[in-house]
């Protein structure tokens, strides 16, 4: 049963960050429409937690479209997560595939699709569904602020992103709305390659960063990009050249 007004919209819902956020946010009492293509794990989530799943294609704009109808049924998104994302290859891959000669067009063009139109047809579809003192929050990459050479290209999706985040904050600003990227460094989540899980490899947990996304929902700092790099450490802010706003903290 929920106990407050708010509504969460997360993207990439059923595993990883955003089921983390989704079990949050439950925990909390807030409503939550989960998003993701993996219906089979969104489901048994939704029933888990009590929260309202919904098969999502955030490549999709057809898809979106009918996420409008099903959040305006819900009412006034208060907290948006466009949290789903894809490396260029798949887990299994070995780690040359991952490299801008080697990867495939179709694994290129599927995570451009997820990445970054997925964050832009995510914002066009709900921001006229938001309404002041709405917040968003943008899972970018420590990738989006930092080289990555095991995969340039994701790379160069999220530092999309966290572009997008930094050069909206004042418009949605005028508008009573709040947007953050969220930078974090390797996660124990299912987008990482095998060949990375080595011995020596330290992942946090997705149940940590979900924390960093609630504390991004309650801020009054927007537009900036946050970096969680290690697990009992809190994110930290992560300036733009030129970044000279004192209000931001």
């Amino acid at each position: 049963m929920s106990t407050t007004d708010n509504l969460w919209v997360i993207t990439g819902a059923a595993s990883g960050i955003g089921a983390a956020t989704t079990q949050l946010a439950r925990a909390r009492g807030d409503r939550v429409l989960m998003l993701d293509v993996d219906a089979q794990a969104g489901q048994a989530l939704a029933q888990a937690t009590g929260a309202h799943f919904f098969r999502c294609d955030v490549a999709s704009e057809e898809s979106w479209e009918h996420v409008c109808a099903e959040v305006r049924a819900a009412g006034t998104p208060t907290h948006v997560h466009l949290n789903a994302g894809v490396q260029v290859a798949p887990p299994s891959a070995p780690l040359d595939a991952y490299q801008l000669e080697t990867a495939t067009l179709a694994g290129y063009r599927r995570m451009m699709g997820v990445n970054v139109d997925g964050v832009v047809l995510g914002l066009r579809a709900l921001l006229p569904l938001m309404q002041p003192g709405g917040a968003i929050v943008v899972t970018a990459s420590l990738a989006g602020i930092t080289p990555y050479e095991v995969d340039p290209l994701y790379a160069m999706s999220k530092h999309a992103v966290v572009g997008l985040v930094r050069s909206l904050a004042g418009t949605l600003q005028r508008r009573g709305l709040r947007i953050n990227a969220l930078c974090p460094g390797g996660i124990d989540t299912n987008i990482i390659p095998d060949a990375q899980r080595t011995a020596n490899a330290a992942f946090m947990a997705p149940e940590e960063v979900a924390e960093e996304v609630l504390m991004l929902m309650n801020t009054d700092i927007t537009g900036k990009s946050w970096a969680k790099v290690a697990a009992g450490k809190p994110a930290f802010m992560v300036r733009a050249p030129g970044d000279r706003d004192k209000a931001a903290g």
